[in-house]
């Protein structure tokens, strides 16, 4: 296995953990609370408590990473693909959040870097099966 891969592994399964435990917490306690966030948070945002947030973080960010690293677990067809489509939904689900809430904390910013680097590692991916 190449560095190029492991990397991968690494930080699409971080990512879906990461993903599906912060959904998972703001659909089990809206309020924030288990993620000690405040629903003052979402002062101007289309949302009243977490719930929503929580199940688009769960689906869209955490299954879809948890699919990448099938993916990549298996060497399955179009598995670059995939890893590039779901780091691009995080990418998205970070900008989206920084519009609506602004910067709140640093792990949105890193979010965002490991957005830019999960898609640098599917093209490198890429460019080896070439």
């Amino acid at each position: 296995m190449n560095w190029i891969r492991i990397s991968s592994i690494i930080i699409v399964g971080f990512t879906a953990l990461g993903a599906i435990y912060g959904g998972l917490s703001m659909v089990f306690t809206p309020s924030g609370s288990l993620l000690s966030l405040s629903t003052g948070l979402l002062d101007g945002s289309p949302f009243v408590d977490y719930l929503i947030p929580g199940i688009f973080l769960f689906v869209f960010v955490g299954l879809f990473h948890l699919a990448a690293l099938v993916y990549l677990l298996k060497k399955l067809p179009r598995t670059k693909e995939v890893m590039f489509a779901a780091a691009a939904v995080l990418g998205v689900w970070m900008v989206v959040q920084l519009l609506i809430i602004g910067y709140v904390f640093i792990l949105q910013i890193i979010y965002l870097v490991v957005a830019v680097v999960e898609m640098f590692l599917a093209l490198q991916l890429k460019k080896q099966q070439q």
